[in-house]
C-alpha cells in the first residue's frame, strides 16, 4: 500500500508564519487604535448595514456646523453694521440739532453749520464705506467697491465730484424765497434720479453701489440662508430713500453758507428743508438699525437650535461608532498573545539543526 505524505517547504513555511504574524500584527495595532481612541479603527465595517446610517448622520453633522460657522460670520457683519448704522445716525443727529436751532431767520446765529455739515458728510460717508472681509456693507451686491464718494471726491464716471454738483446748483447763492424754492426743486431731481443733467444725478456722481432698477424698483438685497428653508435679506444700502434724504440734507447745509444767505425767506425755506430732509433720514436710518437688530436676532436663534442639533447629531455619531472598550481590550491582549506565542515558536524553530539529531 503506498502512502503520499503531504510536504511543505522550508521557504514556504517561513512565509506561512510571516503572513500570519502580520496578519497578528495588524488585528493588534486597530486593536491598541481602538482602546486609545474609543472608536472603531474602521467604523463602516464594524457596523456593516448600519454604515450608511452613520455616513448619512456624518453628511448632516458636517453642514450643520458648516451652516454655524456661516452664521457665525453673519452675525459678526450684523454687529459691524448695526455698529455703523449708529454712528451714522449720531452724526446726522448733531447736524439736525444744530439746523433746528437755526431755522428761523429772526434769531438764528448758523456761523458754524456749513464747516459742521461737510464734516459729517465725508464721516459719515467713510462710515458708509465701512467694509466686512474685503466687502462693502452698504453698496448692496455690488460689494466690491465703496459705495459713497466723499465730498471733494471726483467721481471716476462723470468727472465730477458731489462739491461739483452742487456748486453748479447753488454757487451763485439764494437770493429770495422763490430762487431757493426752484433751486430746491433741482436738489430733489439730483437726489431723486431725474435730474436734468444725468451726470449729476445722487446714483451718477454721489453713490457707486447698486443702482435702482428703471422705474425706481430695487435690486435684489443680499441674504443669506440661516437654517433650512429660512433665507433672511439683510442687505441696507446707500441709496435707500432714508440716506438719500440724509445726504440730501447735509449736501444743502455744507454747499452754502446759511449764515450769508441775507434774504429771510430763502434762509428759512433752505434751512427748513434742510433740516426736514435731515429728520427724515435720520428717522430712516434708526428704523434700519431696528431692523438690523431683528436680523441679528434671527441669525442668533438660529445658531441656537443648529448647536443643539449639532450636539443631538454629534452623540448620535457617538453611540454608532464607539467602541466597547472590554471587548477592544479582549481583543487586544488576545492578538498580544498570539503575536507573542508565535514570535515563541519562530524563535525555537530557528534555533533546532540536523546536526543536533546526529550521534
Amino acid at each position: 500500500m503506498i502512502s503520499f505524505v503531504q510536504t511543505v517547504s522550508t521557504l514556504q513555511g517561513l512565509m506561512s508564519r510571516q503572513r500570519t504574524t502580520n496578519e497578528t500584527m495588524q488585528l493588534m495595532l486597530r486593536a491598541e487604535q481602538e482602546v486609545a481612541t474609543g472608536r472603531h479603527a474602521d467604523p463602516f465595517a464594524a457596523l456593516g448595514s448600519r454604515s450608511i446610517e452613520a455616513l448619512n448622520t456624518r453628511t448632516v453633522y458636517d453642514r450643520t456646523e458648516g451652516q454655524i460657522e456661516s452664521n457665525t460670520l453673519l452675525q459678526n457683519r450684523l454687529d459691524l453694521m448695526a455698529t455703523t448704522l449708529g454712528n451714522v445716525r449720531e452724526a446726522a443727529q448733531d447736524v439736525l440739532t444744530m439746523a433746528i436751532t437755526n431755522t428761523d431767520a429772526s434769531s438764528a446765529d448758523p456761523k458754524f453749520l456749513q464747516e459742521t455739515a461737510r464734516d459729517a458728510y465725508d464721516t459719515i460717508v467713510s462710515f458708509l464705506n465701512t467694509s466686512y472681509n474685503g466687502k462693502s456693507m452698504f453698496g448692496g451686491v455690488d460689494s466690491d467697491r465703496s459705495p459713497m464718494n466723499s465730498w471733494s471726491q471726483v467721481d471716476g464716471t462723470t468727472g465730477l465730484s458731489p462739491s461739483d454738483v452742487m456748486s453748479g446748483l447753488v454757487g451763485g447763492g439764494l437770493t429770495s424765497g422763490a430762487d431757493a424754492a426752484a433751486k430746491l426743486a433741482e436738489i430733489d431731481a439730483i437726489f431723486n434720479g431725474t435730474p436734468s443733467d444725468p451726470a449729476t444725478g445722487y446714483e451718477d456722481t454721489f453713490f457707486n453701489g447698486t443702482p435702482l432698477q428703471s422705474g425706481g424698483a430695487t435690486n435684489p438685497r443680499l441674504n443669506a440662508t440661516i437654517d433650512d428653508n429660512l433665507d433672511i435679506s439683510y442687505g441696507v444700502q446707500a441709496n435707500d430713500q432714508g440716506f438719500r434724504d440724509m445726504m440730501r440734507g447735509l449736501a444743502m447745509l455744507a454747499s452754502t453758507d446759511p449764515a450769508e444767505i441775507t434774504d429771510a425767506d430763502a434762509y428759512e425755506s433752505w434751512v427748513g428743508a434742510a433740516a426736514g430732509a435731515l429728520g427724515s433720514g435720520v428717522n430712516a436710518v434708526l428704523a434700519s438699525e431696528a431692523r438690523t437688530g431683528s436680523m441679528q436676532k434671527l441669525v442668533e436663534d438660529a445658531n441656537d437650535r443648529l448647536s443643539a442639533k449639532r450636539e443631538i447629531l454629534s452623540l448620535h455619531i457617538s453611540s454608532l461608532e464607539t467602541v466597547d472598550p472590554y471587548e477592544a481590550a479582549t481583543r487586544l491582549t488576545s492578538a498580544q498573545t498570539q503575536l507573542q506565542a508565535s514570535y515563541a515558536v519562530t524563535a525555537r524553530l530557528s534555533e533546532l539543526s540536523f546536526l543536533n539529531f546526529m550521534r
